[in-house]
């Protein structure tokens, strides 16, 4: 049945999970021109528009999706159990990516995209859940979302996950408030600025600027004298900026180090580890393929990790009891001195279990495992 919309979004999702993308995106686009009311394949669509860089096609896909429906609910598995996944509407790195990490037998998540104006329980007709899990990483666009799930998590009957309040304070503007009073940790306070603000700073070079949310280096520069940020404000255009101090965190042997470590139940679990020869450094551009002493580096850490984190089990667990969620994570490294430096604390940082590695492998399923566990004590 060649007009039938279903069958093409379900071929989607399977081109999708063998990584054929440009004809999952074909899949989709099917679906959508045969059935005008497809709101998933229209979600899918933003997140494969938006995952190839254009983000004005992935905002009109997330407009069409969203205007359809707000509320995306696989069919339960027989025996599974149900949580409701609250959401910021937009691409999937704006939420906790559960899919990657939370058994899809054991569980089925229902996801519910919600703003300040989200309608309630009973018009949406929500479907019965054991569990509530705010999924919302923090943003400035998604304010009205977690100002809705802090209004509505006290006023439903189940237990939750992560509260909405907590996560405004692994915001880059708020993080280093967040995490002063933590012996042995440091962060470098983060200055929100217009582009009016950002021309006029003359000191305290060298600085990192980029534009208010962005990630994955996007805009990121490293800035040394006032003269640059001029024409780094007309090249790289933006409502809103983020500025901090510079701090040269590179090791006694020329390689900078970033430490992905994910936090369940206040518990510390490694994840990775990336070394390059330059500050900014990204897992999946630095280059342990090439280099066998970093990888087995990274197997000590995962192993290991106190022995490249010092106070692994004191300074790291008082991190997390400041941060006060039940499930994030943050990228960090060493200084010299000893001193836990920490860029970045997100609920919404991503864990998989696509590499091959038997040592990553086996972090990550440490990570899986510690949420399901609690998954299945706060449902009780």
């Amino acid at each position: 049945k060649p007009a039938f919309a279903a069958t093409h979004r379900a071929r989607g999702n399977l081109l999708v999970q063998r990584g054929q993308l440009d004809a999952a995106a074909k899949s989709y686009a099917l679906a959508a021109r045969l059935d005008p009311y497809d709101a998933p394949s229209r979600l899918a669509l933003g997140e494969l528009a938006y995952m190839a860089g254009d983000e004005h096609a992935a905002g009109e896909w997330f407009d069409a999706a969203f205007a359809l429906s707000r509320l995306y609910s696989p069919t339960p598995r027989a025996g599974a159990r149900s949580a409701l996944v609250l959401c910021v509407p937009g691409p999937w790195h704006r939420n906790i990516p559960l899919d990657f990490v939370v058994d899809s037998e054991r569980w089925t998540l229902h996801r519910w995209y919600v703003s300040d104006n989200a309608i309630g329980r009973d018009d949406l007709n929500l479907p019965e859940y054991d569990v509530v899990i705010d999924a919302i990483g923090e943003s400035v666009d998604a304010q009205p979302a977690l100002a809705f799930a802090q209004r509505f998590i006290p006023g439903q009957s189940q237990p939750s996950i992560n509260e909405p309040k907590r996560v405004r304070g692994t915001a880059r503007d708020a993080l280093a408030v967040t995490l002063h009073e933590v012996p042995g940790c440091a962060v470098a306070p983060v200055r929100r600025v217009s582009s009016d603000e950002l021309v006029k700073i003359v000191s305290g070079f060298p600085l990192l600027v980029r534009p208010t949310d962005t990630h994955g280096g996007r805009g990121l520069e490293h800035i040394d004298a006032s003269a640059t940020l001029a024409a780094y404000a007309a090249r790289v255009s933006a409502p809103m900026y983020d500025v901090s101090d510079f701090i040269d965190y590179r090791s006694a042997d020329g390689f900078y180090r970033k430490y992905r470590v994910m936090f369940v139940d206040g518990e510390p679990y490694p994840y990775h580890l990336a070394l390059d020869e330059t500050w900014m450094i990204h897992y999946h551009r630095a280059p342990m393929a090439e280099h066998a002493w970093m990888r087995d580096e990274e197997r000590r850490f995962l192993q290991v990790p106190g022995e490249a984190l010092a106070g692994w089990n004191s300074t790291l667990r008082r991190v997390a009891a400041a941060i006060g969620l039940d499930y994030f994570g943050i990228d960090c490294t060493v200084l010299t001195d000893g001193t836990l430096l920490v860029f970045e604390a997100d609920a919404a940082m991503l864990v998989h279990g696509f590499d091959p590695d038997p040592a990553k492998r086996a972090a990550y399923e440490r990570i899986c495992t510690a949420l399901a566990a609690l998954l299945e004590a706060r449902a009780g």
